[in-house]
């Protein structure tokens, strides 16, 4: 059994002078951060039991700490343990840590100019989470600002961290739909960037912003004979749907497409497939049995596909959602299909 704690060893690895009595107590506290998983039984109920004692245990010796010694040098540190600790403990015991209630004590190590600086970045980063959290489950206006101010806020107070790109990726993304021009800056300024994988997702990111300036234009015959243009479809908000009978996150999300595509297709919803399959009997076969009746277009070239290659596919799952004009309206709905999609038809003509 291991856990896989996001702030604790950072926290637990910093370097101070020791020699005080916060000192010494700091180190036991390390000692048995070291310990958490030693020992564990094979069994994984009791090991899971036993953990969350060890944990339970922690969590208290980390609060006595902060009592006994208030201004410790290690008082961030512990802090943030404290709510690491209690994190790992509740996604044990399958409960959701609440992030969002965290968030005070977070600010509070962040904006503390006293605190180390890689602590006051790990605070930092967690509010990044937990806004990058909260942005893609609502995708709203006020959660993509939220996350792109805490973004801003982190890169104003550590702007040589190496994680900058990455960060402004992310912000350009959530403020595609809401703030197009910040948008379009952030992707060309990190188009530029030397990482090539930070670069090429930003020219991809460019590519999609095009994508909702004007109708996509897409037409085939499916592997059913049925001709399918999306020019023929406007006036429908449609999904287009790369995937493979091989993809195990495809397969696994085909109960919850099929049960959207049931709920909305009365309502002016439509989805074209567009599978990476080599297998057409396969793809048949698959289709057939989870009742996909939506067309798909097939050519038997894998990754090599030919609409995969022309719009730049790097995964499968991608699903595109498009509005009644045939733009995009949603470059990644997969989490909440069937609220985009509600989304997109309350939008009208």
């Amino acid at each position: 059994m291991k856990i896989l704690p996001l702030m604790l060893a950072a926290a637990l690895a910093a370097s101070h002078a020791l020699g005080q009595d916060d000192g010494a107590a700091w180190e036991k506290l390390q000692d048995e951060a070291a310990a958490l998983t030693d020992g564990l039984p094979e069994d994984d109920a009791a090991g899971k039991k036993l953990l969350a004692e060890r944990l339970r245990a922690q969590s208290g010796h980390f609060k006595e700490f902060l009592g006994k010694f208030p201004q410790s040098s290690y008082r961030w540190e512990a802090r943030m343990a404290v709510m690491q600790v209690d994190n790992s403990l509740d996604m044990l015991e399958d409960r959701e840590p609440d992030l969002e209630a965290q968030a005070e004590e977070l600010h509070s190590i962040a904006d503390d100019k006293d605190a180390p600086e890689n602590i006051r970045a790990d605070a930092g980063l967690v509010l990044l989470q937990i806004a990058s959290a909260k942005f893609d489950k609502e995708r709203t206006e006020d959660s993509a600002r939220a996350l792109s101010g805490a973004i801003a806020k982190f890169l104003k107070t550590h702007p040589e961290d190496n994680r900058a790109p990455a960060l402004k990726l992310t912000e350009a993304q959530a403020m595609e739909t809401f703030d197009p021009e910040r948008a379009r800056a952030l992707y060309e300024e990190t188009a530029k960037d030397e990482d090539k994988e930070i670069a090429d997702a930003a020219k991809s990111g460019l590519a999609m912003m095009e994508m909702r300036t004007k109708p996509l234009e897409l037409s085939f015959t499916a592997v059913d004979g049925r001709k399918v243009d999306l020019a023929e479809l406007r006036g429908k908000v449609v999904l287009v749907d790369f995937w493979a009978t091989w993809c195990p996150p495809c397969v696994e999300e085909v109960p919850g497409v099929v049960e959207a595509y049931e709920k909305f297709k009365d309502q002016g919803f439509e989805i074209v497939g567009i599978s990476l399959d080599q297998d057409k009997a396969a793809l048949e076969k698959f289709t057939a049995e989870n009742k996909m009746t939506w067309p798909q277009f097939f050519d038997g070239k894998g990754w090599d596909n030919e609409l995969a290659k022309r719009f730049n596919i790097q995964s499968v799952p991608t699903m595109w959602l498009l509005d009644r004009e045939g733009k995009l309206a949603d470059a990644s709905p997969r989490s909440r299909l069937e609220q985009a999609v509600q989304a997109a038809l309350d939008k009208g003509p």
